[in-house]
């Protein structure tokens, strides 16, 4: 009688092993999901954001030619304007990037299901 209940008990304790196992890897999934498709909507937006970026730079660059009558000037102030911007995202990179980033994975990882 007495093993029997320990049989018992130890059946339910592994049943609750692979239950939480498998839970676990279901939780996993999702969260992998999320990521995955934030990346894949952000490689997105990054994509169209250089083609807009890029399409203003040249119309700046057309713009600064009509007003200083030179190519070559205008050209090298539109590159200066890209260098500024890149030096201005590399400055401020951790607010800009790094927190934002960081607070939404440890936010999607760590906040328990409801």
């Amino acid at each position: 009688m007495e093993g029997q209940n320990y049989k018992q008990l130890f059946d339910n304790l592994k049943e609750h092993a692979k239950l939480e196992l498998e839970y676990s890897k279901l939780t996993l999934a999702e969260k992998l999901s999320i990521l995955l498709s934030r990346a894949i909507i952000v490689a997105i937006l990054i994509i169209f954001g250089a083609g807009v970026i890029f399409l203003l730079l040249w119309a700046f660059a057309k713009w600064i030619i009509a007003v200083t009558g030179s190519l070559w000037l205008g050209v090298i102030i539109a590159i200066a304007v890209v260098v500024l911007l890149a030096l201005l995202v590399y400055g401020y990179r951790k607010q800009l990037i790094t927190n934002p980033v960081t607070r939404f994975v440890t936010k999607l990882l760590l906040t328990p299901e409801k």
